[in-house]
């Protein structure tokens, strides 16, 4: 059994919709995991760097102390 109904959404009832899409995408679990996937990604780039400051200063102490170095 099928039912077609043509509806037509009114102005109203989209600005319903778009309030409660809104709400979802604003709620505090959501914000919360965003927050989280964003504190992650910051210390993993904050990790990067010091391994790579790490790796530079090896590298030019290395060339003081007279090691060929080569690039990496």
């Amino acid at each position: 059994m099928t039912n077609n109904y043509n509806t037509t959404m009114t102005d109203y009832l989209e600005r319903q919709l778009l309030r409660q899409e809104l709400d979802y995408y604003n709620d505090a679990p959501l914000r919360s995991l965003f927050r989280w996937i964003g504190v992650l990604i910051k210390n993993a780039q904050n990790k990067l760097v010091s391994f790579v400051a790490a790796v530079s200063s090896e590298l030019d102490s290395a060339r003081k102390e007279g090691h060929k170095v080569t690039a990496l």
